[in-house]
């Protein structure tokens, strides 16, 4: 669709499910690294506007159905 990912921002949106996953865990003292490694990823993403995050973004929109965050244009820069 768009190979160099231009219209699509480096912020990972989160559903709300691995948030709950991850403090659910915290109550049971069940150990969900991966899954907590995937919602602080998600986390970092709004810190820049990194390549590698636009990727899971997309993955994330094609695959999971997940909202994607547009890229700014020039102008709303």
């Amino acid at each position: 669709k768009d190979a160099n990912l231009d219209s699509i921002s480096g912020y990972v949106e989160d559903s709300g499910e691995g948030r709950w996953t991850v403090l659910e865990a915290i109550q049971e003292d069940v150990p969900v690294n991966a899954i907590a490694g995937s919602l602080f990823a998600r986390f970092a993403s709004r810190q820049d506007d990194s390549f590698a995050m636009k990727v899971i973004a997309a993955l994330r929109g094609e695959f999971g159905g997940h909202a994607i965050k547009e890229a700014a244009t020039e102008q709303e820069k």
